[in-house]
């Protein structure tokens, strides 16, 4: 017998995708919508997708029906556009980002972001608990979905809950968690996106409802199922989620206070160091392969930190930003800035792009980092952290910025008499 549609009386038929479609969403049901309610909830997955466009170029999630992943292009506030693909960030021109920092403002979590969100959970649980979703008691987050409703169902969740989350087996998959409680008949769900971005949804009280907690991990780099969920069910109450109160006030301390900024940034972080292991694997094992025999040890290094020059100068850039965003305004400190940016000049018509000067100031920076990196490797087995450590974090960043450095200081001491 046809399921009626979970909002109308009309007949559900339309083949809906369970999870938005544009995030790698690869399963549909045809049992949940009528086609006019599925085709009016189009715009909220095309809102949340749109928002969430620049993750997905990241990550090259390819959307469902589509030929490939895509990337994005945006203009920054200084006029460079740069373009987002794959865990890359470039110049539209190819050259690598000034900085390679991911640095992106979205507007997730305003009000449509979050009817998308409850639109999610609201057609999971109907896709796990039919019968119940069918019921007048969700009539009222089901207004809010269709925007006659304000939002009183919606939030931002911590960090922390986010790591109490089951582990999703899939690198940046998707959580949905349905949670009901026999109890006290309430039911609730936790949507997670990319394992960072995590919001929780009070569905409304239900009459009967069992204790279960049902955990739906999505793959959005699956091809096709069966390969993209994996499904966990327990007869219990996994986590009591708690709406925040005044929940107006919660979302925009969310929002302006700084808190969707972090978790995006955290996610940034972990797609730059996903991107980073992929890249350095081979790496990894051709350093492997010569570390019993130093001289082979030494040449290899030295030719892997030509091949990663880009790596080298964005860590020296790195530096001079970072001076200059601490101490750019205090006076003394002016001139040291100018001669430590003259070493990361550009000069477009030179073949490295880099002035005269910055080239041979990132060459010797290079050596300072294969000396370092050659010497700890003579007691520490290398693997990704070490090369993470060298080549995209603090201690790489302090053996190039010594070497920027190290013309300053000889200066110096020069006009001591």
């Amino acid at each position: 017998m046809p399921k009626q549609c979970i909002i109308c009386d009309k007949v559900a038929g339309s083949r809906e995708h369970i999870f938005p479609a544009a995030l790698g969403g690869r399963r549909t049901n045809k049992q949940i919508y009528c086609g006019p309610h599925n085709n009016g909830f189009g715009p909220l997955a095309s809102i949340i997708a749109q928002q969430l466009k620049p993750i997905n170029a990241l990550l090259a999630v390819r959307p469902d029906r589509a030929d490939k992943a895509e990337p994005f292009v945006y203009e920054t506030e200084t006029g460079e556009q740069l373009r987002l693909f794959a865990g890359s960030v470039q110049r539209t021109d190819g050259a690598s980002s000034q900085n390679g920092a991911m640095r992106i403002q979205l507007a997730l979590g305003g009000p449509e972001g979050l009817r998308a969100i409850a639109y999610i959970a609201l057609t999971f649980f109907a896709h796990y608990f039919q019968d119940f979703a069918r019921l007048s008691q969700l009539a009222l987050v089901k207004d809010f979905v269709l925007g006659a409703e304000p939002n009183n169902y919606v939030w931002w969740e911590s960090a922390e809950a986010t790591e109490k989350l089951p582990a999703n087996p899939f690198n940046f998959g998707h959580t949905i968690q349905l949670i009901t409680n026999g109890e006290t008949q309430e039911a609730a769900a936790v949507v997670s996106l990319f394992q960072a971005l995590t919001f929780g949804v009070a569905l409304g009280t239900l009459v009967d409802m069992p204790s279960r907690t049902v955990t739906v991990f999505i793959d959005p780099h699956a091809d096709h199922p069966p390969d993209d969920i994996y499904v966990e069910t327990a007869e219990e109450v996994a986590a009591i989620l708690r709406k925040p109160e005044p929940l107006q006030a919660h979302l925009h301390q969310t929002i302006f206070g700084g808190q969707g900024q972090v978790a995006l940034s955290s996610l940034f972080q972990k797609i730059e160091r996903w991107k980073f292991d992929r890249d350095m694997e081979p790496i990894k094992h051709r350093i492997a392969a010569v570390s019993l025999d130093h001289g082979k040890l030494t040449a290899e290094v030295e030719q892997i930190v030509g091949e990663e020059a880009g790596r080298v100068l964005r860590l020296a850039r790195y530096v001079v930003d970072d001076l200059s965003a601490r101490e750019g305004d205090k006076a003394h400190m002016k001139p040291v800035i100018a001669l430590l940016e003259a070493q990361i000049a550009e000069d477009k018509s030179r073949q490295s792009g880099l002035s005269v000067l910055a080239e041979g100031a990132i060459g010797l920076a290079a050596i300072e980092l294969v000396l370092a990196l050659v010497e700890e490797l003579k007691t520490t087995p290398v693997d990704l952290d070490l090369l993470w450590k060298y080549f995209s974090s603090g201690h790489g960043a302090w053996v190039v910025g010594r070497a920027l450095f190290r013309p300053l200081s000889e200066a110096l001491k020069l006009q001591i008499p």
